[in-house]
């Protein structure tokens, strides 16, 4: 996956560690020249010193071949437009650090997603990457919700749905067993070795998968 990070502070270095040591590649535009320097030293990454809305020092970070442009100045203005820029140019996605909830209309708006909490953003960029069993397929709605796989693991006592504990709001929908797959029933017994396809809240991810930990489902 290809990551475009637009701000190289707290945030923005943090985002590039985590992506780079998940083996991703990253490209970030800081505007800052001593902050851009440390994060280049720091991080195997490819930073780039200028604005993050000049087209460009975009074009120069290959924004045309990105996966997400993810902008996490403490600037909404510059997020916003830097996330504009990036669809106009070709990224695939975009996601913008919201800092002032006041902003969030303009973003809806425009239809760029925002989050506003660091470890949710690192999960919805992250949906490539596989957290423990639990995988993201995709973020839908206004990036709140989550399509997500998950495979049953050994030690997960057989269960019918009906009788299962899910965090609200979530639900199954698919389970792929062997050479099958099955649209669920109240009655469906999940097995071990069952790979099921839920939607969930971003919020409730965590929650879901221990849930399908071994004896996750055990009261």
């Amino acid at each position: 996956m290809r990551v475009v990070l637009i701000g190289g502070g707290k945030v923005g270095a943090f985002l590039a560690r985590e992506l780079v040591s998940a083996g991703h590649f990253v490209a970030v535009i800081e505007e800052s020249e001593d902050r851009a320097q440390a994060l280049s030293d720091e991080v195997d990454a490819v930073v780039i010193h200028g604005d993050g809305t000049n087209v460009e020092k975009l074009k120069s970070a290959s924004v045309h071949d990105a996966d997400w442009l993810v902008a996490v100045t403490g600037l909404d203005e510059v997020n916003l437009v830097a996330c504009e820029l990036g669809l106009t140019l070709g990224a695939d996605r975009v996601l913008a650090r919201l800092n002032n909830p006041w902003n969030r209309p303009t973003f809806d708006a425009l239809k760029i997603p925002v989050v506003g909490i660091t470890d949710l953003m690192v999960q919805v960029i992250s949906q490539e990457v596989a957290v423990s069993q639990l995988h993201r397929v995709a973020v839908i709605g206004r990036g709140e919700l989550s399509l997500c796989e998950l495979d049953i693991p050994r030690g997960f006592a057989p269960i019918e749905l009906q009788h299962l504990t899910l965090p609200e709001p979530s639900v199954v929908v698919a389970i792929a067993r062997e050479d099958d797959v099955i649209v669920p029933q109240a009655t469906t017994e999940l097995r071990p070795g069952d790979r099921i396809t839920a939607v969930t809240t971003i919020a409730q991810e965590s929650a879901l998968h221990q849930v399908f930990a071994p004896n996750g489902n055990q009261s």
